[in-house]
């Protein structure tokens, strides 16, 4: 039941997603007066059609998310509504529709999921034990104002790892009774261990020292470790709950550990290597809580936005690899281990975002490479050839299913 249950979630998730993608194609096809053959929910054998004012509305019985058939977009017609036969800026702004819809349901989802919980500000609350921030100077009662010179709005940013660079201090600007201080944080920035895995929430609401998810190509995986694997200690001392793990990771960065596991009833032993990882930490607790209001619910959602679109960046400056992408398997371990409507949406969002800025790559065949297609026809003055067009759309589109071979195979190898 279980199985079932992720599968309709996927199905759910992927078909408004890509229905979304789709409507934002016709949309703009239809402003700019470019003929649209078909509009089509779902895939395969149509279950209902109905045509009206030239284009076909389908509903059809494969319920992974649709698709738009655009007029001439494949090929030259004779037709004047045809893609093929409306200025650049027509073209390349019916292309980007898509991504720029699934941009706009992720805003939309992150934005009502903000006003559904509280907010909390960077005015100071509490303090870790042994606090950089604190043995800084600062007290419970000050307000974050920026960090590095970059203004932080919500509790969210000072967690950010934007700021985890090779420089191990910071600079601070914090308000106390209304005015403006500034201060040098030592050691905001340490090497720590780490090995890819997120734990288990108890009942009793606290983070288990059992495995939920590990991260493709890290250490865990290396390690042989599994969802469900209870680490019972580490180089010999005990650990009862993921704070006790995540301790002794982080102190052994680079360096070989034993870590005892029950899996299974049975116990076992693992050798593995936490990798040393730069981590930001002004050793904050906690910080106020306040009720949330347009401004904070836009914060939230940018700063959702901007660290999808940073994974994005991540990965075309070589900090992330293919072995650290999800494809269908990954979603959905993902998808499984939602629970309640606003965890669902929220993924969906996630993955709305994601699907987007995923399409404005320039590679062949998505949409960011057909933009670039359609720039490069309009400073060279000629067209692809249909030829030359269809050949490079098969060279990309291998290499995207090579891509997804290959990401699937490692998720696999990961969850199984």
């Amino acid at each position: 039941m279980a199985f079932i249950i992720t599968i309709l979630k996927l199905i759910v998730i992927l078909g408004v997603v890509t229905v979304i993608h789709e409507f934002g194609h016709f949309l703009f096809s239809k402003i700019f007066k470019i003929g649209v053959n078909e509009f089509s929910i779902g895939f395969g054998p149509k279950l209902f059609q109905k045509e009206y004012r030239g284009t076909k509305y389908s509903l059809r019985c494969i319920p992974l998310g649709g698709y738009c058939a655009i007029e001439g977009e494949d090929g030259d017609t004779s037709k004047s509504n045809s893609f093929a036969n409306k200025n650049v800026f027509q073209k390349v702004i019916v292309l980007v529709m898509g991504a720029t819809f699934n941009a706009i349901l992720a805003i939309i989802i992150f934005m009502a999921i903000a006003f559904s919980f509280p907010s909390y500000t960077t005015k100071i609350t509490s303090f870790q034990e042994n606090s950089v921030l604190e043995k800084a100077g600062l007290k419970v009662g000050d307000e974050i104002y920026s960090i590095n010179g970059k203004k932080v709005n919500i509790r969210e940013e000072l967690l950010s790892q934007s700021f985890a660079t090779d420089q191990d201090d910071v600079e601070i600007e914090y308000i106390r009774d209304g005015q403006m201080y500034k201060v040098t944080v030592e050691d905001a920035n340490t090497d720590i261990g780490y090995i890819g895995a997120t734990f288990k929430i108890d009942e009793e609401g606290n983070s288990s020292n059992v495995i939920d998810m590990i991260a493709s190509g890290g250490a865990s995986v290396k390690g042989d470790l599994k969802a469900g694997d209870k680490i019972l200690s580490i180089n010999g001392i005990s650990t009862q709950n993921a704070s006790d793990v995540v301790n002794l990771v982080r102190q052994n960065a680079n360096k070989e550990i034993s870590m005892e596991i029950e899996r299974d009833g049975n116990k076992e032993t693992k050798t593995l290597t936490p990798s040393s990882k730069r981590m930001f930490n002004l050793g904050i607790r906690s910080t106020e809580q306040v009720k949330t209001t347009f401004k904070l619910a836009v914060y939230s959602s940018y700063n959702n936005v901007k660290t999808i679109i940073g994974s994005y960046v991540d990965l075309f400056r070589g900090k992330v690899g293919i072995q650290d992408m999800s494809g269908i398997v990954g979603i959905g371990e993902v998808v499984s281990k939602t629970s309640g409507i606003l965890d669902f949406l929220n993924l969906m969002g996630i993955i709305s975002l994601a699907v987007g800025v995923a399409n404005l790559m320039p590679f062949p065949p998505l949409d960011g490479g057909k933009v670039v297609i359609v720039i490069g026809e309009a400073i060279a003055k000629k067209k692809l050839s249909q030829k030359a067009e269809a050949i490079i759309s098969y060279v990309g589109f291998s290499v995207l299913i090579l891509l997804t071979i290959v990401v699937t195979y490692n998720d696999i190898l990961r969850i199984f």
